[in-house]
């Protein structure tokens, strides 16, 4: 009787006895835009994560586990949905353009050195065009060689280090154990 009386509860209050997933980590990239009194405006000079932004707070609230969810993201053509480029002058900005500008950002440190080797900007893009503006320079890349290239060399990276990750609040960007 006791079990019946239990179940019956359970049932009639809605409580679930199964724990439920965790939500997978999600990141909307059109709102990581510096915000200045409730407006978005372009970040001109510096570092995306040094910037007030909530979803910048949350993807760097998540540590290395942001990372594979924003190499997944280097493939989407979308295009970004913002009144203001997010970057100054780099209109029309995909999901994946800004996925691949943030990585780039995350592992830089405060003084703009790269924390981990291959995922500076030149490592990444053709060395031919490397004179060239860094959305043409991206943009002719993804002509060329397709935007899962760019993933793939990602992927490379994170396979080699990603246990090895962790952030450093101090100079807010990720960094290498030991290093």
């Amino acid at each position: 009787m006791k079990n019946l009386y239990f179940v019956l509860v359970v049932a009639l209050t809605g409580v679930s006895l199964a724990q439920s997933a965790p939500k997978p980590l999600h990141f909307d990239l059109s709102k990581i835009g510096f915000v200045l009194n409730g407006e978005q405006i372009c970040e001109d000079k510096g570092r995306l994560q040094d910037y007030p932004s909530t979803m910048m707070d949350e993807i760097i609230a998540a540590g290395p586990k942001s990372v594979p969810i924003l190499i997944e993201m280097i493939t989407d053509p979308r295009p970004l949905r913002t009144k203001e480029p997010i970057i100054c002058f780099w209109y029309g900005m995909t999901v994946g353009d800004m996925a691949l500008c943030l990585l780039a950002d995350l592992f830089s440190d405060a003084s703009d050195k790269r924390t981990v080797a291959g995922s500076d900007w030149s490592s990444l893009m053709d060395p031919e065009d490397k004179d060239r503006a860094a959305a043409d320079q991206l943009h002719l890349f993804v002509k060329k060689h397709g935007r899962a290239a760019l993933q793939v060399k990602w992927q490379k990276l994170w396979a080699r280090y990603g246990d090895q990750v962790y952030w450093d609040s101090r100079e807010r960007c990720f960094r290498l154990k030991g290093k």
